[in-house]
């Protein structure tokens, strides 16, 4: 298998299998369950979208991966106030989501265009994802519970080793553009695909798990 399919069509389409448990089992899907179900959804439209812009029409597609920085970022933030802060914390949730959101405004127009990828804020979203993930575990292991036979576990697993994984990967991206070969840069995001698989496998798991 060459690494351009795995990349390219194996892994993309590897999130049909968690948009396809949730699909069936939707009605049953607690609260964070359906938060997960509709981040994959949005990630499938977009990644999508960026697949046909790039190919089809041979155009930069980059400025659809500014979009799915702010709505992951959005909807990772809305799943945590529900794993962890809970619905008193709306209004502070709608406040990051607004800065967070104004941040990468500011980035796209003075320091890294639209059509260049977007390592900042890529990286200080994956600090932010690690910080929740960690306080989850933080919570389950104050409160004793079994994590193996919990959904919620393994969405935040899922969460915790993507953006633990892809951190140095966001940092360092622009430069292995420019400095690396052609071949290092490839196997720099067969790794991201290898995580990005690892989630999706993790959220089927969590989904398969899920009820209200």
């Amino acid at each position: 298998m060459s690494s351009i399919l795995f990349m390219s069509v194996i892994v993309p389409l590897c999130i049909l299998l968690p948009l396809l448990i949730g699909l069936i089992k939707y009605n049953k899907l607690s609260v964070t369950g359906k938060i997960v179900f509709w981040y994959l959804v949005v990630a499938a439209i977009i990644n999508t979208a960026a697949t046909i812009t790039a190919r089809v029409f041979h155009t930069n597609n980059l400025p659809l991966s500014h979009l799915l920085t702010v709505i992951e970022m959005s909807v990772i933030a809305w799943l945590y106030t529900q794993l962890i802060f809970f619905e008193k914390y709306k209004t502070k949730l709608l406040t990051f989501i607004f800065l967070f959101s104004s941040l990468c405004i500011l980035n796209a127009i003075f320091f890294q265009s639209i059509f260049t990828f977007s390592s900042y804020t890529r990286s200080i979203e994956s600090i932010i994802c690690l910080f929740l993930a960690l306080n989850y575990y933080a919570k389950l292991a104050a409160e004793g519970s079994p994590p193996l036979k919990l959904a919620n576990f393994y969405f935040n697993t899922g969460i915790f080793l993507y953006f633990s994984g892809a951190l140095m990967l966001f940092i360092f991206s622009n430069f292995s553009i420019t400095q690396l070969s052609n071949s290092d840069h490839l196997t720099i995001w067969v790794i991201h695909a290898v995580l990005l698989l690892l989630q999706y496998l993790l959220f089927t798991y969590g989904l398969i798990l899920c009820k209200k």
